[in-house]
């Protein structure tokens, strides 16, 4: 039998059990894995399934017997089912759809957890095939396959991540800067992830900027979580840090220079949304007929990336960077036909 078939059966064989399973009637369900002539094989193979099933979100135990209980093996439920849903099966169908997708994909973060809750949901609906489906895609995550498509170095990214913030743990990566456009090798203490216009991005304190800088996942080209003394805290995260307050800045608010006070014109006529694409700190202005918006960039290259972006729309001051936005201009002129 494949290992992730017997770990399925093994796995519905104790959660029908109404009170726990002794070695005997294991070895009797499951003869030809088991069932082995020699004792000690059978028992380090059951020994690493229940291994392989706690990997998976399915936690086997052991209950010494009493004079109201047999002894043996079973399946906490309460520890293993999710509560009631209160949803209509045709809705437990859609949900574990909409899981799978993400799962497949290779996008979505906690992709190991994604796929525990899954084996869970499954058994729930007592869906046909859906345990079976769940638990091939999580033994190929505990596995360390990659998912066929997606971006999986973000997942992956995350997931390390997720547990360097939890035992506030110091990472070393390669990072591919956007405006440098060169490798940097940086230490980090990670003090939070946040998403925002469908990317992930990491806060926190860079040792070769000694500053506080945010990082796009999807161009760190390589991430090692500190492995010293796993359980004791590599930093303190600052006092005046708010992850809210950092996730809610604008591209051209991240630190990369000093602070610049500029100045866009939108000649009209100007829509609310491109007025209000400078964000909540911008100040806005009626002028000559036209909108000026006055905000502090300390990334002047997202500035102009997003004042390109817009319709009728310009740099105004400083003059470095009307400049600099200029040649951004002709550069692509050169390339059109």
């Amino acid at each position: 039998m494949q290992k992730a078939q017997r770990l399925l059966d093994l796995a519905a064989f104790l959660l029908r059990a109404a009170e726990p399973v002794s070695w005997r009637e294991i070895q009797e369900q499951f003869p030809e894995d088991y069932g082995g002539s020699s004792g000690e094989a059978s028992i380090r193979k059951f020994e690493r399934d229940k291994a392989e099933l706690l990997e998976l979100g399915i936690p086997v135990r052991y209950v010494v017997g009493d004079e109201d209980l047999a002894a043996g093996y079973l399946i906490e439920k309460d520890e293993f089912y999710l509560p009631d849903l209160k949803l209509e099966p045709g809705d437990l169908a859609l949900l574990y759809l909409a899981g799978s997708a993400a799962l497949a994909k290779g996008a979505f973060p906690y992709v190991r957890d994604l796929a525990h809750a899954l084996n869970k949901l499954s058994f729930a609906a007592r869906a046909p095939g859906a345990s079976e489906a769940a638990a091939v895609a999580a033994l190929r995550l505990s596995a360390g396959e990659e998912p066929e498509e997606g971006p999986a170095n973000v997942a992956r990214w995350l997931e390390a991540l997720s547990q360097a913030l939890a035992h506030k743990k110091r990472v070393h990566l390669v990072y591919a800067g956007a405006e440098r456009r060169g490798r940097t090798e940086r230490d980090v203490d990670p003090y939070g992830l946040h998403q925002s216009g469908g990317a992930w991005f990491l806060s926190g304190w860079c040792h070769l900027r000694q500053d506080l800088r945010t990082f796009h996942l999807g161009r760190i080209v390589s991430l090692v979580v500190n492995p010293a003394a796993p359980r004791t805290p590599d930093f303190k995260v600052q006092k005046d840090f708010s992850l809210a307050a950092t996730a809610t800045r604008e591209p051209w608010e991240y630190r990369v220079h000093a602070p610049v006070r500029c100045r866009i014109r939108l000649e009209p006529p100007v829509t609310p949304e491109a007025q209000g694409s400078f964000g909540p700190r911008a100040r806005v202005k009626e002028k000559g007929g036209a909108v000026e918006v006055e905000v502090l960039a300390t990334n002047g290259e997202a500035l102009i990336r997003h004042v390109l972006s817009l319709d009728r729309a310009e740099i105004a001051a400083p003059r470095s960077l009307r400049d600099r936005a200029r040649d951004a201009l002709r550069a692509l002129a050169r390339r059109l036909p």
